[in-house]
This record gives structure tokens, C-alpha cells and sequence, in this order.
């Protein structure tokens, strides 16, 4: 029988999506270096214990260009929190996949400079994993149902920190949210114009204090 599951959508997107699509909880998505020809494709899922999501902590996961999806090897455990970044078994600092995720979370501030790189997601929710299927959702890496989740759990962070205004809309808020302080970047979601348009930009944990 011929399947009729959708097939997935390989789409482009911009640093500023990935930098919300990176940590999203199953985000799986590939760079391409376009002067060397070579691509590398992570997955880096949120970790579970006994059924309940472990915050900031997640598993790393690669293949190269050729390798099917059984060729996927485990790097190791990253805590965005902290931050460190645990190797996997035989994993050194020599292996592409850890020298790539090095330099990935080192620069994730400042991806727009770097002209010969392009990413792309594979076609599946960074929340959820499940085939995007509309223009908007393939555009932003998220489906509109995770999408209001994940704007529902930014407003509760930001009341949790008192850094929630009710009388300002929610981009006023991250904006305001932002200049008090900056570690906030890595915890809500950030909309992609702010980010864009801000001359004062926040940074995210990882930019702050560098990683690994």
C-alpha cells in the first residue's frame, strides 16, 4: 500500500527564525557551508525524565551529507542553562559534529555575517515534530497550535520574572522586557522584527557567557 503521509518540506530560514527554532523542544534542521559544498544536520531534542520535560537541557544528535536517518550519531547533552555541553562516548573536540555545534553556539548571535552559510529546516515543527503544512508555518518553522503555546509560556515567564505589563502589547513587553534584562533573549519567544530593528539587542545566555 502506497503511503499518504505528507511528505515533509525542506524550507530556508533566516537567523533570527533559527535563533527561535533552534531550542524549540524537536527542532531538526540542516546547514549548508554553500563554498565548501557540505552540509550537517542536527536534531536537538528537549529530555524527558519520568514524562515531564527536563528545562534547558537538551540531546544532540547529527549526520553528515549522504547518511539516511538511521545515520544519525549521538553527540552529546547540551544545558543552555548553565551553560556546558556533555560529549557523547567517543565524541572529542575533533569530530565535525562537535566542532560544527561549537561554532554554531559560539555565533548564534551573529549568523547574518556569515555570508556562505544557509539553513534550513526539514520540514517539521520545531515544537512538535509534526509535517508543517501551511505558508506561514513552513515559513516560520512552527505550526500555528505550538505557535500560540509557545507565546502563552513567554507571557507566564515574563510574569514569573515581573517583567510582565498588562497594559502594553506583547511586542512593547518583550522590548521593555529586554532592556531590564538581556538573558530574557533565551527565554521567551522573540518576535523576528525586533530582533531585526532593535539597535540594542539583548543576548542570549549562550552569547553572554560563550559555551563549551
Amino acid at each position: 500500500m502506497r503511503s499518504t503521509r505528507r511528505p515533509k518540506i525542506r524550507k530556508s530560514i533566516t537567523p533570527s527564525q533559527f535563533r527561535n527554532f533552534i531550542f524549540g523542544g524537536r527542532s531538526v534542521f540542516t546547514l549548508e557551508n554553500k563554498g565548501t559544498g557540505s552540509y550537517i544536520t542536527f536534531k536537538i531534542r528537549e529530555i524527558k525524565k519520568k514524562g515531564k520535560v527536563v528545562p534547558n537541557q537538551f540531546a544532540v544528535n547529527m549526520k553528515s551529507l549522504g547518511d539516511n536517518d538511521s545515520g544519525y550519531s549521538m553527540l552529546g547533552f547540551l544545558d543552555i542553562e548553565k551553560p556546558y555541553f556533555k560529549a557523547w562516548g567517543h565524541v572529542d573536540r575533533n569530530h565535525v559534529g562537535y566542532k560544527t555545534l561549537y561554532w554554531l553556539l559560539r555565533n548564534l548571535e551573529s549568523l547574518e555575517n556569515f555570508g556562505d552559510l544557509v539553513i534550513y529546516h526539514e520540514g517539521a515543527c520545531c515544537k512538535c515534530s509534526m509535517p508543517l503544512t501551511t505558508p506561514e508555518s513552513i515559513d516560520k518553522g512552527i505550526g500555528p497550535v505550538c505557535l500560540d503555546r509557545m507565546l502563552s509560556g513567554s507571557i507566564n515567564t515574563l510574569k514569573d520574572l515581573n517583567l510582565w505589563n498588562d497594559s502594553l502589547s506583547y511586542d512593547d513587553n518583550i522590548r521593555a522586557a529586554l532592556k531590564v534584562d538581556p538573558t530574557v533573549w533565551s527565554k521567551v519567544h522573540v518576535p523576528d522584527y525586533i530582533k531585526i530593528e532593535d539597535d540594542n539587542k539583548g543576548h542570549r545566555l549562550l552569547g553572554r557567557l560563550g559555551i563549551l
